[in-house]
């Protein structure tokens, strides 16, 4: 029994040693970026041996996911989960690590140097394929950060935080709406247009 124990022991000892961890800022503002980075990047057997994972649309992966750092990008509000697994000579090392996405700060402004001039009052849509449209803020501004919603005729919701994102449609899969929420400092604005039956039939 002792000799089982001591098995069991050891195992749990190998298990724990295995876990990587991961190190960067725990909370992160739509739009911002912040650099997340693997502590035991000594027990990884090459230095593309990284895994970097995430599956929602919270934060978007923006560097090399097979490295030992990587660039994250703020995209919705929410909490996100970015998964790490290593290859070692063991085996796998695998973490998560929790990240709160939070809106950018209020419209509200103390500051009188901060500019609220965003610039943006329209977008328009462009037909990237037979059953991809894309949407186009129509600003010359660069700096800007961007989350649209697309909302379908059948309930079904999709967001992007690409600055020209690409949104499946057709006549079965109609889009009834689309909102542009634009950020700059601590600034923001919202643009919504809805879409009428006949529109994507002869889009």
């Amino acid at each position: 029994m002792k000799k089982i124990l001591f098995i069991f022991a050891l195992l749990n000892f190998g298990l724990a040693f295995s876990q990587c961890t991961i190190t960067g800022a725990d909370q992160l503002q739509v739009g911002e970026r912040q650099i997340y980075t693997a502590t035991n990047s000594d027990a990884a057997e090459c230095l593309d041996c990284y895994q970097w994972t995430y599956l929602d649309q919270k934060i978007l992966l923006e560097s090399d996911t097979k490295k030992n750092d990587l660039t994250v990008k703020g995209a919705v509000p929410g909490s996100a989960l970015l998964s790490l697994e290593i290859k070692t000579k063991d085996g796998k090392s695998k973490c998560e690590k929790l990240i709160k996405v939070i809106a950018p700060t209020s419209n509200s402004l103390t500051n009188d140097n901060v500019k609220c001039d965003i610039g943006v009052n329209a977008f328009k849509e462009v037909r990237a394929t037979d059953k991809k449209v894309a949407f186009e803020p129509e600003t010359a501004e660069t700096n800007l950060s961007y989350i649209w919603t697309v909302t379908y005729r059948n309930g079904e919701i999709k967001k992007s935080a690409e600055k020209r994102p690409q949104f499946d449609y057709s006549n079965e899969h109609v889009i009834d709406k689309v909102d542009m929420e634009v950020f700059l400092n601590r600034c923001s604005t919202k643009i919504s247009k809805s879409y009428n039956s006949n529109f994507w039939y002869f889009f």
